[in-house]
């Protein structure tokens, strides 16, 4: 390559060229290394490259170089790293510095590359510091949902006492009417129970830090199907279910997940149907894919996305009771366990919820 087009890239170049001979002085100062720090090339060549170092770069580098020339240790030349810069007008700031070393005509020189990050560090900086103010204002929510669920709860039951005494004592005493607001009063105490329990446990989810230990998970689906004892033979439905592996993970969430699932499978089917579900696990590379079956009313593709939002409800109430936040706790479950959760659902077919937890096989030969 000639001169002139060496001279010509250099010129050109976006990052800062600066070379110095053996005794560290500037031979070369490309018009990068001029707009970086605010010098006129003649204002540097010839002289020493301290100058574009505040302390304590300044004092350090002549210690470098003998260190370089005596041992051949490098702790700068050939090692890229950041430093600081000092422009013109005293000013310091940030940048990338990699050091290299050549030799012509027997006479060993030094080529400086550099690149000045301030925006790089302020955008790094601002973008930490709002990961810091959204990590506090979510744990501030989590923290003021948490504490006033629970201090309504204390309210709640006594609404829901009351109410029972006012039936049992004073019942005979009402109109139909009077009765039948008497038992709206109760059941939307009951509901609201259910929503506060759910909020409850939505908001511990991501205030405690995730413990994990193995279990089985088929010891885990017999305790579903227990709880859901009433709900399974009130319904008439069929649960099957195929081989379940030992998993890594907190066996209780992992219970209300599964038991969040079934209980959607027994309760989303078409009047008069009798519920069929089915529950299977399969190995896939690194994960174990759970799925729930099941031959419900279906979902609408459009809606796959926002039904694991919490309180996006698909049905009114009245048609199918829910507190909306059901697969809400299901995905920040499966979030702990480091999976992901999704369905495949045609309206009036049914639906297949999966989720997918790490096998952990690893963890598990190191117990």
């Amino acid at each position: 390559m000639t001169e002139s087009r060496l001279r010509a890239i250099v010129d050109t170049a976006i990052d800062g060229i600066i070379l110095m001979d053996a005794r560290g002085k500037v031979t070369m100062f490309n018009p990068a290394c001029e707009r970086m720090f605010g010098y006129d090339a003649r204002e540097i060549i010839e002289g020493d490259v301290k100058v574009l170092m505040p302390p304590p770069y300044h004092g350090e580098h002549d210690q470098y170089l003998e260190n370089y020339r005596r041992t051949g240790q490098r702790k700068i030349i050939g090692i890229g790293r950041e430093v600081v810069g000092r422009r013109k007008n005293g000013e310091t700031f940030p940048m990338d510095l990699s050091v290299g070393t050549a030799e012509q005509d027997g006479k060993v020189f030094y080529v400086g590359i550099l690149r000045d990050v301030s925006e790089r560090k302020r955008a790094s900086d601002l973008r930490e510091k709002l990961i810091e103010q959204l990590t506090a204002s979510n744990l501030e929510r989590s923290y003021f949902g948490h504490v006033a669920s629970h201090d309504l709860r204390e309210p709640l039951r006594m609404v829901a006492a009351f109410c029972g005494l006012l039936s049992k004592d004073y019942g005979d005493r009402l109109d139909p009417r009077g009765r039948e607001y008497l038992s709206l009063a109760v059941s939307a105490a009951a509901q609201m129970q259910d929503l506060l329990d759910d909020l409850v446990d939505f908001g511990r989810l991501g205030l405690e830090a995730e413990r994990g230990s193995w279990f089985e998970s088929n010891e885990v689906l017999d305790q579903v199907f227990e709880n859901l004892h009433e709900s399974i033979r009130e319904s008439g439905a069929v649960i099957t279910r195929g081989p379940m592996p030992p998993v890594f993970g907190n066996a209780i969430r992992f219970n209300r997940l599964m038991q969040n699932l079934i209980g959607n499978g027994l309760k989303y089917v078409a009047p008069g149907a009798a519920p069929r579900i089915h529950v299977a696990a399969e190995r896939r590379d690194e994960f174990w894919d759970f799925s729930v079956a099941d031959n419900g009313i279906g979902i609408d593709a459009r809606h796959f996305d926002q039904i694991f939002e919490p309180f996006k409800r698909l049905h009114a109430k009245s048609s199918y009771y829910g507190t909306g936040l059901g697969l809400a706790i299901c995905r920040k479950i499966i979030d702990g366990f480091g999976g992901r959760i999704w369905v495949n659902s045609t309206p009036d077919e049914g639906s297949v919820f999966h989720f997918t937890i790490r096998s952990q096989d690893d963890a598990r030969h190191d117990e």
